[in-house]
């Protein structure tokens, strides 16, 4: 039996007036609060979905796809996390799925978001020694959506990605 890495990370969780995620606080008495600490694998799975990892330079970026013929790509098109270049071994953190942006509703889009899924939990399903389960469906209530989940540890994040 393999053996697991304990989670115990700083607590992300949604905010449920933005949509946004951020560190949670806890409240520690009179007015003050702490971070909070999490021990499951939820905030490592929001923070490999919800940064966006960087494009390989053989990449096509979505405003790529739909610019003229002859167009420079931009400075900036590549996203990413400057801080990727720190790590060892040319690792980087969170997901292409933004990619996919501008992708039609077929079958290369879903398996290149369940890929880049993939890619995104690999490094936390290497480190702590568990599966996480990867999923990109089309939604029935939207054709342009696709909603991508990931879940590990009874623990389930979803994205979703609009589509053309």
């Amino acid at each position: 039996m393999p053996t697991t890495t304990q989670f115990c990370t700083m607590q992300m969780g949604i905010n449920p007036l933005t949509g946004g995620c951020d560190l949670v606080i806890a409240p520690s008495g009179s007015g003050r609060g702490r971070i909070g600490i999490d021990r499951t694998p939820a905030s490592s799975l929001l923070i490999a979905l919800g940064s966006d990892r960087r494009a390989d330079p053989d990449d096509i970026t979505p405003e790529m796809q739909t610019a003229p013929a002859g167009t420079a790509v931009g400075l900036f098109s590549r996203r990413g996390w400057v801080g990727d270049i720190l790590l060892p071994e040319g690792q980087r953190r969170g997901s292409r799925v933004w990619l996919y942006e501008r992708g039609k509703r077929n079958e290369d889009t879903r398996s290149g978001v369940a890929g880049a899924l993939t890619e995104a939990v690999a490094p936390i399903e290497d480190y702590h020694g568990i599966d996480v389960n990867v999923s990109a469906q089309w939604s029935v209530a939207r054709r342009d959506l696709l909603v991508a989940t990931v879940s590990a540890l009874g623990v389930t994040v979803s994205t979703q990605v609009e589509t053309l």
